[in-house]
This record gives structure tokens, C-alpha cells and sequence, in this order.
């Protein structure tokens, strides 16, 4: 008896082959490897990039369009050749080398007890007296600016550092005027010279620029006033 063809078994092999095609195979998992005996490996560390030498320092460094591929040696150079390497200090006035100490300010000397600040001494009383301004002498009074002073009168004089000073007139002539320090009883004088500026006293006969002297004896001319007479 022959077989049926549709009773062949090739159908059912080739889908079987088929369905275990699509599923895991647990050699290929990883969950089918032993990995309790092996470390991770790290990876390898880069390597620095190598820095560029800077070009010898007797070397004329050119425009930097001249640089071609040397960029890095040519920057080089030009930092070495920049002056704040020779300098203490930086742009903010700190010292570039870290491990710098600068030295302590000197300290000054505590002055002693003793020192004192020197007091000016005090105007004289004569200095006082001779700035006094006196514009006219009359009859025991004098005038400065526009007070009259009389012989006995007491009157302040403020000095320039605001110290008061009480004087009293005690004598006024033509030729000086006397005062007295009230507080401490001393005494100076004003010397009197009140002629204008430019002229100085005389010590000799008077005389007029261009007019020549005509003797002791010289009779003095003179004409006299004849009054106009109203009568025709």
C-alpha cells in the first residue's frame, strides 16, 4: 500500500526546525557565561599630549603669519620674552613666587616721655606795640584807623592767633606814643615817623631844586598890590 502524499512526515520537521530557530539559544546568553573568576578591565590612561619646546632664545621670533605649523613653540617663546616674568611682582602689586615672605615693616621707636611738642615762644611786647597803625598825633591823643585814643585809656589788641593783649596808653607826643601791658605791667613805646612815603627829615638849610641862593645879605624883593582905583 503507497503512502499518501499529504501523510508525509517533511511538513511537521520543517516547522519544528522552524519554531526552534526563533527561540534563545542559552549558549549565546549571557546569563549561560561564568564571570565570578574575571575583573573588569580599565582602560589604558591617555598619554599627555606633548608640549610643545619653545624655540631657542636667540632666535628672532618673526611675525606670527609666519608661524606655519609651529604655533606652539612660537607662543612659547614669546612668553619667556614677556617682562613680567622679570618681576616681583604682578599687575595687582602681589609677589609672584608663592613661597615669598616679604620682609616686616621697620617699627618705629616710641618716642619717649620727655619729648614734647616745643611750644612758639610768645610775641614780644615791643612787636605788639610798633604794629600798631596811628594816622595822627594831636594834644595827647593819637588816631588809628578810625578810633581816637586818649592819654590813660585801657583798650584790647588781638593778636593773630586770637590772644588778647590789654594795653593803656600812658604818653602820647609828636615823636612816640607810650603804652603799658595792663596783666603784666610792661612797657614799650611806638616810635612816631609820619611823614609821607619818600620824604625824609632835614639836617640842613632849606632849599628849592633849581633856585640858586642869593647870600645872606640879598635884600628880599617883592612887589607890591596896587588896588584898582574906580575913578575915570
Amino acid at each position: 500500500m503507497k503512502p499518501h502524499p499529504s501523510s508525509s512526515p517533511l511538513p511537521h520537521v520543517i516547522a519544528a526546525l522552524l519554531i526552534l530557530g526563533t527561540m534563545p539559544s542559552p549558549a549565546q546568553s549571557a546569563e549561560g557565561f561564568d564571570t565570578s573568576g574575571l575583573a573588569p578591565v580599565e582602560p589604558a590612561p591617555a598619554k599627555p599630549a606633548a608640549r610643545p619646546e619653545p624655540l631657542p632664545a636667540s632666535a628672532n621670533l618673526e611675525p606670527s603669519r609666519y608661524a606655519g605649523d609651529e604655533i606652539g613653540p612660537y607662543v612659547n617663546e614669546l612668553t619667556t620674552r614677556l617682562s613680567i616674568r622679570q618681576r616681583a611682582t604682578d599687575p595687582f602689586g602681589r609677589y609672584q613666587d608663592p613661597d615669598y615672605k616679604a620682609p616686616e615693616p621697620e617699627r618705629m621707636a616710641n618716642p619717649s616721655p620727655t619729648q614734647r611738642t616745643k611750644l612758639e615762644p610768645p610775641t614780644p611786647f615791643a612787636d605788639i606795640i610798633a604794629a600798631i597803625t596811628v594816622n595822627m598825633v594831636k594834644s595827647q591823643q593819637f588816631l588809628s584807623a578810625d578810633r581816637t585814643f586818649t592819654v590813660k585809656d585801657i583798650f584790647p589788641i588781638q593778636l593773630p592767633s586770637g590772644k588778647i593783649v590789654k594795653v593803656q596808653v600812658m604818653a602820647v607826643s609828636s615823636s612816640r606814643i607810650d603804652f603799658r601791658n595792663v596783666e603784666t605791667g610792661e612797657t614799650a613805646s611806638r616810635r612816631l615817623d609820619l611823614r609821607p612815603p619818600g620824604m625824609t627829615r632835614g639836617v640842613g638849610t632849606l632849599s628849592a631844586p633849581g633856585v640858586q641862593p642869593g647870600g645872606g645879605d640879598a635884600p628880599l624883593q617883592i612887589q607890591p598890590v596896587t588896588p584898582v582905583s574906580g575913578n575915570p
